[in-house]
């Protein structure tokens, strides 16, 4: 009889310690957040002169600032310098038609990934 107690407690013990322990570990795939260059998307539309018809689209490509998979590390921050899209438009005209803009370079703060290590 006091062998069970003993087995009971224990076992109640160890289940105790897993659920204390499990609370203050988060698992790594909860710890992402969608990619701020394609939104989570995993593909990025490379030229915005023409409009994407989809996945099966011509002018999309994996996203290079995820690898495609649309999530980055929770403690990654967006670029200031390009506010996450890769690029920086350098042009006295105002107007930037994204992707395929002439005036547009590549980001060297993040090199064209469009987060930072936060």
């Amino acid at each position: 009889m006091e062998n069970k107690k003993l087995c009971a407690r224990i076992g109640v013990s160890i289940i105790t310690l897993c659920l204390i322990i499990g609370l203050f570990y988060i698992p790594y795939s909860f710890a992402n957040q969608p990619c701020f260059k394609c939104c989570g998307s995993g593909i990025w539309h490379v030229d915005n002169k023409m409009p994407c018809s989809g996945k099966s689209c011509n002018y999309c490509i994996k996203c290079n600032g995820c690898g495609g998979s649309g999530q980055i590390s929770d403690s990654s921050k967006r670029c200031e310098s390009c506010k996450g899209l890769g690029q920086v438009h350098k042009s006295s005209k105002k107007v930037c038609i994204g992707a395929g803009c002439n005036y547009c370079s590549s980001c060297k703060s993040c090199k064209t990934k469009g987060w930072v290590r936060g």
